[in-house]
């Protein structure tokens, strides 16, 4: 279940905004899980409550955020844990 919070939908995909200077977050959220791929059936990152779990790791092999908390959503909005705030659009299409 998606917590309410969050502004999304089942059954909806969702994308995080781009910025330069910032990790691209070039996969998409369904039904609380980040997916990197349509084809890939193994989440990279999900929801617990609104904290946006990303577990990715960097070329070091290290967490992309620290304990992997990327930030939390609020409102179709990503807060990053350093503060910087992206917007989350639904797919068109989908």
């Amino acid at each position: 279940m998606i917590d309410e919070s969050t502004g999304m939908t089942p059954g909806v995909r969702y994308e995080i905004e781009n910025r330069e200077r910032v990790e691209p977050f070039a996969g998409f959220f369904l039904d609380g899980n980040y997916y990197l791929a349509p084809e890939l059936q193994t989440p990279f990152g999900w929801l617990e409550g609104n904290r946006f779990i990303y577990d990715v790791l960097d070329p070091e092999g290290e967490p992309m955020f620290k304990d992997r908390v990327a930030g939390t959503v609020k409102d179709l909005k990503l807060i990053l844990s350093d503060g910087m705030t992206l917007d989350i659009h639904p797919v068109p299409g989908t």
